[in-house]
């Protein structure tokens, strides 16, 4: 016959209230955070599952943000070419009344007065800072003001070429603003050349100025109105795709967020259940325990 000793049935007892103790401990932790996985050892696979999903949020919610900044920009790049837009029927009207024989000299100085103002409104438009103060026109180069006027009719382009994009999706990427050189500077001209809306305007004021107004920079007014009106349309195309991803992105984290809640979240009627169970039973092995304590060895002989 063996024998048990009363140190075995000792250690017995105080393992069997650790282990009931850590059940309740671990169902009262879950009971209070809702979580059904407290740590990895819980549940390996769903723990590294639920990583991956939380991962996979964070950087639905980062394209989200960019997606964010990405509009903002594209809105007051939209706000400043409007107010392009907006000017160049005056500086038309202008120029079109410049023309007419019935103008005198003076006539033409005071046309070209007020179209020098236009033109330094144009300047300031293209100048155009966002609230973190960068130069939205300026590229890359964003803290350099991109367009100025050093001599009268010499107008310089001080921004870099480059266009930045910022991605809102895993495979998508928007363009969230122009460059400055490529919406004001590089306009084609009727004659096949290149030159930059400012001195378009200004070779309108320099023939109001002479009082000999040249006809060939109103067609050259025209294209330059018609390419504004074309990179208009291109941010209002980049503000639909982002408002587009925008909602993928908003049905994507919630399939996501649905899946992680149905992996970590506890059935809080189970484990209540569970946790009275766990309570029941180490209430049982505490007095177990305290029954052995009261025996001697003599009882086990």
């Amino acid at each position: 016959m063996n024998r048990i000793s009363t140190s075995m049935l000792f250690d017995r007892g105080i393992n069997s209230m650790l282990e009931r103790q850590s059940a309740v401990s671990k169902a009262q932790m879950q009971i209070s955070t809702g979580k059904r996985i407290l740590t990895p050892k819980d549940d390996p696979p769903g723990a590294a599952y639920i990583l991956d999903l939380r991962t996979t949020i964070t950087q639905v919610q980062q394209y989200q943000d960019n997606g964010v900044r990405a509009q903002a920009r594209l809105e007051l790049q939209e706000a400043a070419l409007k107010g392009v837009d907006d000017l160049m029927p005056r500086i038309m009207e202008l120029a079109i009344q410049g023309q007419s024989d019935t103008y005198s000299a003076a006539a033409r100085q005071a046309i070209a007065q007020e179209l020098r103002q236009i033109n330094d409104e144009l300047m300031a438009l293209a100048n155009t800072r966002d609230s973190d103060g960068e130069y939205i026109f300026a590229g890359y180069d964003a803290d350099t003001i991109p367009f100025s006027n050093p001599a009268d009719g010499v107008f310089a382009y001080g921004g870099d070429m480059g266009s930045r994009t910022l991605r809102i999706s895993a495979t998508r990427q928007v363009q969230d603003r122009e460059n400055g050189f490529d919406v004001f500077m590089n306009l084609k001209t009727a004659a096949g050349g290149r030159r930059n809306i400012f001195e378009t305007v200004h070779g309108i004021i320099a023939g109001m100025e002479a009082d000999a107004p040249n006809s060939a920079f109103m067609d050259d007014l025209q294209l330059a109105q018609e390419h504004i009106v074309s990179v208009r349309a291109r941010g209002g195309a980049r503000l639909n795709t982002i408002d587009e991803q925008r909602n993928i992105n908003e049905d994507f984290t919630l399939t996501m967020q649905k899946a992680l809640s149905e992996t970590e979240d506890l059935d809080i009627v189970e484990a209540i259940s569970r946790f009275e169970q766990d309570l029941i039973a180490l209430q049982a092995a505490q007095q177990t325990f305290n029954m052995v304590q009261g025996l001697s060895l003599f009882n086990y002989l």
